[in-house]
């Protein structure tokens, strides 16, 4: 069997032919020449089409394992020139029996395995071979790439059209997601946030099609890397950008914002938010691998970091989040609110309820609906849930269920005094349900854009407010730093 796989496996290539003089054709695949033009090759039967990506598939093409193992092989032409095959092996026990043939037909692989995912690649010096075996699915597919205009990394983390709509970017800018920091020279380190290290590369392109970016960073945890930002600082990037990746990626999930305007796109493996803040004009976009994203959720929540509810990297809930509550759209001013009567106020925010509220939320009941204003803006609602049947975990499981059927399962924080935490968070928008040791459950709906300009002021006000402060000398032993009982 494994002689009928080598068979099979006729990549021929021109590495032996002196530099100076030219290859006499690339590299091929049973008889097809990469770079030959379609209309030059034995008639193929056409399957879809997308932009200048055209796909085949050729009439009496013999299975890779037999007769036993059924095999997909698909051709992928780029304006009319062949670049791309993909085998698809399906429903047979013959991984180890292909991984064999293939090692000793390009010799030992490059292992990028995650768990549950077998992947070696052949870097070969105009062609990109990799093999993968999906544990789950019970299936291998094996692709070949031919572009020669392309450096090894760009070539690694290639995918066509098709596949990137399904699934998403596997990497950025050459670097595949998953891949060790130890591998990647240039990197100097920028700064730590949470469990996540961020990086810079040295020589790197500032440039984005025709855009100037100010930054790109390439985030790292355990050092892999699982996420890059880029960010420009001219809100007129952001139609061109929006059409760009509108066309590459597909429809994305709008979700407005008070302050900002974000799109998303995600897939169950990566996801890609573009964003616009509104008031200083500055956008970014952020890719992530969503496995290993939710890997540095889990280890800062366990290292008992906040939530993150108003900035930072984060897994999007699915689904579309809620912009308004009742009628109330975040960020209204509150002549908006109807009948909107004053509580109290608190560092700058202000609470209203409005008369005859409905105390319930389908068939949860509630003891009040609270509505939060910061600079006339509706910032939040604060649902407080009235206990019954004197079971407070059956309440809680209940309301849970609720949320999560709704919007999708939610991401979890517990505290050591045994109050928990569950989030919904979208670019805009946040969703909590607080469950604290004692007292009621609260359900909180935030407008996010509007608490992460809070954040920034309040910050700004205390950072104004120490650079105003003056600090007094020590009375006493003027030569030493501390005072007699050991004070600063």
């Amino acid at each position: 069997m494994l002689r009928a796989v080598l068979c099979c496996l006729t990549l021929v290539f021109a590495s032996t032919v002196a530099l100076a003089a030219p290859p006499a054709k690339g590299p091929e695949f049973r008889g097809l020449t990469f770079g030959a033009r379609l209309e030059s090759l034995p008639p193929l039967t056409p399957l879809a089409r997308f932009g200048d990506v055209a796909y085949y598939r050729r009439p009496g093409d013999k299975p890779l394992l037999g007769e036993d193992c059924p095999t997909d092989i698909r051709y992928g032409f780029s304006r009319g020139a062949l670049f791309f095959v993909r085998l698809t092996v399906s429903g047979c026990e013959g991984q180890a029996e292909l991984v064999r043939a293939y090692e000793a037909k390009y010799g030992r692989p490059i292992n990028e395995s995650a768990p549950g995912t077998l992947r070696l690649v052949w870097r070969l010096p105009n062609l990109t071979v990799s093999l993968s075996h999906f544990a789950r699915e019970g299936r291998s597919e094996v692709d070949y790439v031919y572009l020669p205009d392309l450096n090894h990394d760009d070539r690694e983390i290639w995918q066509s059209p098709e596949a990137i709509r399904a699934d998403g970017p596997i990497g950025f800018r050459g670097l595949r997601f998953g891949r060790d920091i130890a591998t990647i020279p240039d990197m100097e380190l920028a700064y730590k946030e949470g469990a996540a290290l961020y990086y810079r590369r040295r020589g790197d392109r500032l440039d984005l099609g025709e855009i100037r970016l100010s930054d790109v960073l390439y985030g790292f945890s355990k050092g892999r890397f699982f996420a890059a930002i880029m960010r420009a600082p001219g809100a007129d990037d952001f139609e061109p950008l929006r059409r760009a990746y509108l066309a590459k990626y597909g429809p994305p999930r709008a979700v407005p914002a008070t302050l900002e305007e974000d799109l998303v796109w995600s897939w169950p493996k990566s996801q890609i938010a573009l964003s616009r803040d509104a008031a200083d004009g500055g956008l970014s976009i952020r890719y992530a691998d969503a496995a290993l994203l939710a890997e540095v959720v889990k280890a800062e929540t366990a290292a008992g970091a906040p939530p993150v509810i108003s900035g930072g990297l984060r897994l999007f809930s699915r689904g579309d989040p809620p912009r308004s509550f009742r009628g109330a759209v975040f960020g209204t001013p509150l002549s908006a609110l109807a009948g909107a009567e004053y509580l109290y106020g608190h560092r700058g925010r202000k609470y209203y309820r409005r008369p005859g509220e409905r105390l319930n939320l389908g068939d949860i009941p509630l003891t009040s609906v609270v509505y939060a204003y910061d600079a006339d803006r509706l910032a939040s609602v604060t649902l407080i849930v009235a206990a019954r049947d004197g079971d407070p975990e059956k309440d809680f499981e209940r309301v849970l269920s609720a949320y999560a059927t709704k919007y999708g399962p939610p991401a979890a924080r517990g505290s050591q005094d045994g109050s928990r935490l569950f989030l919904w968070t979208w670019p805009g928008v946040s969703i909590a349900l607080a469950s604290p040791k004692a007292g009621p459950l609260e359900i909180h709906y935030i407008d996010a854009s509007l608490l992460r300009r809070r954040e920034a002021a309040l910050a700004a006000k205390a950072l104004d407010a120490l650079d105003r402060k003056v600090f007094e000398t020590p009375r006493q032993n003027p030569a030493r730093i501390e005072r007699a009982g050991g004070q600063e």
